[in-house]
């Protein structure tokens, strides 16, 4: 969540709709009350609201790319062990070239 949310911050996505955005996320799994009081303070932080009011930036392309995600974790970059035939393929469906 951490790196989805700092990469939303930097491609300018406001604190608002941030909140918002999870609050959906989370959706039926997470009632409203539960997300605000387990949720909203980590993206709240994120923004430099809470705790020591850091201004975090997003992970950098080398920092994604080099981390490894243990056993059950869902992050770092999802291309990184693409084929290049892979990485062509999921590219023109996003109509990159």
């Amino acid at each position: 969540r951490m790196q989805f949310g700092l990469f939303l911050k930097g491609i300018g996505l406001p604190l608002e709709e941030a909140l918002q955005f999870w609050k959906m996320s989370f959706g039926p799994k997470v009632p409203g009350d539960k997300f605000e009081k387990q949720y909203a303070y980590n993206v709240r932080h994120n923004y430099g609201k809470e705790g020591k009011r850091a201004d975090y930036t997003p992970y950098t392309c080398m920092k994604v790319i080099t981390s490894t995600p243990g056993a059950g974790e869902h992050h770092g970059c999802p291309y990184k062990t693409f084929s290049e035939a892979n990485l062509r393929s999921s590219l023109q469906q996003f109509q990159i070239s």
